[in-house]
């Protein structure tokens, strides 16, 4: 009875879904675009904000940062730890606060960061009545950052104030961690893993649960269920080589071009619903194309001899290596009927003008990029060379260096023969999920068991949780690295300690739509009012 009526007292005194949107706005006018000094901003601004609670005036060494390593513009993680004494059992409260960028808000980019003024701007905004009935309810907050996923940081917030105001209900220890560098490479969440093992080994931690509050979205108009993901979805970069024969457009029948190469295998790969794994009632989504280039540099009548793409590939239970076998098998027999094609048709001009006929052997040989490196170590020091290579390209683009470096080798000792590698390139997220007969999973059905929420096994999006615990064995982990060029220079993870952590991640996000497009905005009744106490419930049966 003493506790509800403080509780009460607490909620009467301190409007909780205010102080959320409060410190969310206050984020998103922090400007923190993934790779500029606004992700250190940021960062200080968190720490700001977390000192300025009672309690972490009092322990200011309960928050603390820890700069990535080598990083130029010094970027940092943020942590915040209440101890409760007597138990070994942790929550860890974790999301990101870069964000992408700002220039797909057109005229409106000095806006992007001023949530008020673009509610403002939406309310006679005629190109889309949604987004106009959003701004014109006062139900939503705009701005970049404002959905993914500055006000999941405000939730955390505002969650680990709320037990540090209501020790009686700290029943166990609560972590906060905020993580730069998220949008592209992951490299907050990778750096603060030997933070999260040192605290677990000098603080005798047990990491019961890590709730990440990336934010979920309606999946259709109208949808108001709310998702909550008890896994994570995993990621290669499944990067394709080609070369082709080079010809000039004079003998143009003699060639395979390499951009025909490509194109053909896009469209083999790309968006390809059979290629992907099957799970009923969950998002699997398929490979896409997110680049495809030809390597010439100016104009001339030579065919393009090279050509690079490279797809992301969700991975889900499959094990990175076996989804590349795949791939590989579906190349060799599209490659068979691309230069099956080739003959027929240089066979019929040759015909066609009373020529004679000839031997054609042409053919595409597939390779992944470990199949490649054994022919190579035939002609080479094969390792030597991969290492003198990474030395002189420390600056080199992650996603290309090994385009670049099978460029390299070709010159050095290729065949000159028409040839198709695949290799994985960064980043590199493991997949993970918790399973159903787990304390976890349990808690979950326990906390989120009224019909308007859905429970799914796989976050449908790239996330920091891909990291704090790894499905993949450590020989199927040796396998995908043998298919990863210069893995330990260009993105080396720490796989030993993903797997001692081993941490089950969940996502209990706050809810909103137009994520990374210039109508983001979050949903402020849920994500303010109803998610922070549904974690707190969730929260203190893991402590359990």
């Amino acid at each position: 009875m003493i506790r509800q009526e403080r509780k009460l007292m607490f909620m009467s005194e301190f409007d909780e879904a205010k102080y959320i949107e409060k410190t969310a706005i206050e984020l998103v006018e922090t400007k923190s675009v993934n790779g500029t000094s606004g992700e250190v901003d940021e960062a200080e601004k968190i720490v700001e904000i977390l000192r300025r609670i009672p309690y972490f005036q009092k322990h200011r060494d309960a928050v603390w940062t820890k700069e990535l390593p080598n990083d130029p513009l010094g970027r940092k993680n943020v942590f915040a730890f209440l101890k409760k004494k007597g138990t070994q059992k942790t929550v860890l409260y974790h999301s990101h606060f870069d964000t992408v960028g700002t220039k797909d808000f057109g005229p409106l980019e000095s806006d992007a960061t001023h949530p008020d003024v673009l509610a403002e701007r939406f309310k006679s905004f005629e190109e889309d009545e949604d987004v106009r009935n959003d701004a014109e309810s006062g139900d939503w907050v705009f701005g970049r950052g404002a959905l993914d996923m500055k006000s999941g940081d405000a939730v955390n917030i505002a969650n680990i104030r709320y037990f540090a105001e209501h020790q009686d209900e700290l029943e166990g220890n609560l972590l906060f961690m905020g993580n730069c560098v998220e949008e592209n490479d992951h490299l907050g969440i990778i750096a603060a893993l030997d933070e999260l093992e040192r605290l677990k080994d000098e603080e005798g931690l047990e990491y019961t649960v890590a709730i990440n509050t990336d934010f979920i979205s309606p999946k259709y108009p109208g949808d108001g269920q709310k998702y909550i993901y008890y896994g994570a979805a995993g990621k290669i970069l499944t990067c394709v080589y080609v070369r082709g024969i080079e010809t000039h457009v004079g003998n143009t029948y003699d060639g395979l071009n390499s951009t025909v190469i490509a194109s053909r295998l896009n469209c083999l790969l790309d968006n390809n619903p059979d290629l992907v794994e099957k799970f009923p009632g969950e998002e699997i989504l398929p490979s896409t194309c997110l680049m495809i280039r030809d390597q010439k540099d100016f104009y001339n009548v030579q065919t393009p001899k090279t050509t690079h793409m490279y797809f992301n590939t969700f991975t889900y239970q499959k094990p990175a290596c076996e989804l590349l076998d795949s791939f590989e098998k579906e190349i060799k027999a599209e490659c068979l009927k691309m230069t099956g094609l080739a003959k027929r048709r240089r066979s019929a001009y040759l015909s066609g003008l009373g020529f004679p006929k000839d031997k054609d052997d042409r053919a595409i040989d597939v390779y992944t990029f470990a199949e490649y490196a054994e022919m190579m170590k035939k002609r080479m020091d094969f390792e030597a060379e991969c290492k003198r290579f990474a030395e002189q390209r420390s600056e080199c683009d992650k996603r290309t260096a090994g385009f670049e470096l099978l460029d390299h080798l070709e010159e050095l000792a290729g065949d000159g023969r028409a040839k198709i590698v695949l290799f994985i390139a960064p980043p590199f997220c493991p997949h993970n999920a918790i399973s159903e007969d787990s304390k976890a999973y349990r808690a979950l059905k326990a906390t989120f068991f009224e019909p308007e929420y859905v429970l799914k096994k796989y976050f449908p999006y790239l996330s920091d949780s891909s990291y704090i615990a790894v499905d993949e064995t450590t020989a199927e982990l040796e396998r995908m690295k043998d298919d990863f060029p210069l893995e330990d220079f260009l993105y080396p993870l720490p796989y030993e300690t993903m797997r001692k952590l081993s941490i089950p991640a969940v996502d209990l996000g706050v809810f909103g739509k137009g994520a990374h497009t210039f109508k983001e905005r979050v949903y402020k009744p849920y994500s303010y009012g109803i998610l922070p106490e549904k974690i707190r419930t969730y929260t203190k049966l893991m402590w359990k």
